[in-house]
């Protein structure tokens, strides 16, 4: 990941995200009473939904600095604050919420356990993120990916391990559409998701060779998105 660098234009190619972030804010269905913590927020997508209520009350939170500052103006009713969700600890909240974080953790057993304990008594989480077949064509032609991808039923599987019980689930699948391979893989990269390892020039350029040959969609070139939203609380 490389979020911290790229937060000047994130926004201009996070497109998808954006839009996901909205059946998240829809999703999560706050209570006037409730406090919301906010992990991985970003520059802010899914912060200004949540602060679309007067009143409510939300930390919003993230490990690059760069997109805090930036978050800061798109949500200046939420409180920021800088804070690795994955190995910070997390302050206490009747809710927690983030979207296209979890699929970034490197063992999200134990960083779920480790936001379960923050949860107040009678408390939940709502984490939503990326999941097969997310980048399925993109991956048939760049191997080499950053993220461990799960399915559905894998995703259930890590809340159950984590000792968490899923209250209700999502999964929501779109095909987005990008002029040609390029600006797929430009969109990748000027967002920071793109991770190690990274392809050299030359594996880059058969990649999106391939990708603009094999999936054709009108003017362009289609790509597979694919968020699940899960609520859980604690067994």
């Amino acid at each position: 990941m490389r979020f911290d660098s790229r937060a000047s234009h994130y926004d201009v190619h996070a497109v998808p995200q954006r839009e996901f972030a909205g059946k998240v804010a829809e999703f999560v269905k706050p209570r006037a009473e409730e406090s919301l913590l906010e992990l991985g927020a970003g520059t802010g997508a899914l912060t200004r939904q949540l602060c679309s209520v007067p009143g409510r009350k939300l930390t919003a939170t993230d490990a690059s600095p760069a997109m805090v500052a930036i978050g800061k103006s798109a949500a200046p009713t939420a409180e920021w604050r800088t804070l690795d969700a994955f190995h910070s600890a997390i302050p206490g909240s009747d809710v927690q919420v983030s979207s296209g974080l979890l699929q970034w953790a490197p063992n999200p057993v134990q960083v779920l356990r480790q936001w379960r304990a923050a949860l107040r008594p009678g408390g939940r989480m709502v984490h939503a993120f990326a999941c097969e077949p997310c980048l399925s064509e993109w991956r048939q032609v760049a191997p080499q990916s950053p993220v461990i991808w799960r399915d559905e039923r894998g995703w259930l599987e890590v809340f159950a391990a984590a000792g968490l019980s899923v209250r209700r689930n999502e999964l929501w699948v779109e095909r987005v559409e990008f002029p040609s391979a390029f600006h797929l893989a430009r969109s990748l990269h000027g967002s920071g998701v793109t991770g190690r390892p990274r392809l050299g020039a030359g594996k880059l350029r058969e990649a999106i060779r391939q990708y603009d040959c094999r999936f054709r969609s009108g003017q362009g070139v289609y790509s597979t998105w694919a968020w699940l939203a899960v609520e859980a609380v604690a067994v």
